[in-house]
């Protein structure tokens, strides 16, 4: 079996029937080849294939890509091990999409910059988990969350009215849409006057709300 399809099978193996209960971040965080001897690395399949991948050292590689692996994980854990085999295997036995659940999980979060945006990928994840969102809406929204500066994204989730000339890239996101609006007084018969105005796109306000929600949440 190919180092990939290792990684595709021990991370579909965790996503549908780990117990993700001792999963937190401050394990990105204090992370050691002595932590790695504990039970941690047996109970979590992804995490000791990575490790087992890398030999007897992780690389920064690694490192990073392992770190985004259990920030992503440890959004999932609240979610019984028994909804999420149910909604992964919904999907990957669905016939709408080519490639199963876990090895598009695996693509997405490989490509995000750092830990933190992989980690509001899954709280979008864990809002599909909880069938809040559709499958598709969370793949829009983890495509919107890649391609987007991680403070633009912040900063959206921190207001409630946006002003087109403050949006700057953000217009470009997939998260607002843009509509033209003719101020013109026509009994006065002033010239044309036009404005742009920016409202969140039905996707955007999921993932405004979603987030917002997780992030009062770990307050």
């Amino acid at each position: 079996m190919s180092e990939l399809n290792t990684l595709i099978s021990a991370f579909e193996h965790t996503l549908k029937d780990s117990n993700l209960q001792n999963i937190t971040i401050d394990l990105a965080e204090v992370f050691t080849d002595t932590l790695m001897e504990e039970s941690i690395a047996r109970e979590i399949p992804i995490i000791g294939t990575v490790v087992g991948l890398g030999k007897t050292a992780l690389g920064i590689k690694e490192f990073l890509f392992l770190k985004k692996i259990i920030y992503f994980i440890s959004e999932l854990k609240n979610i019984s091990a028994t909804k999420r085999y149910e909604m992964i295997d919904k999907i990957d036995n669905s016939g709408k999409f080519r490639t199963k659940v876990g090895e598009k999980l695996l693509y997405i979060i490989d490509k995000c910059d750092d830990h933190e945006k992989s980690q509001f990928i899954a709280r979008m994840f864990a809002a599909f988990l909880c069938q809040k969102i559709s499958y598709e809406d969370f793949l829009r929204s983890a495509s919107i969350i890649d391609r987007t500066l991680l403070e633009d994204l912040i900063w959206v989730i921190g207001h409630d009215d946006f002003m087109y000339e403050e949006l700057g890239d953000l217009v470009n996101s997939g998260m607002f849409n843009v509509n033209v609006v003719d101020q013109r007084d026509y009994d006065l018969k002033l010239p044309a006057a036009y404005k742009l105005e920016a409202h969140l796109s039905e996707i955007g306000n999921k993932i405004k709300d979603i987030l917002t929600i997780s992030i009062e949440n770990n307050v």
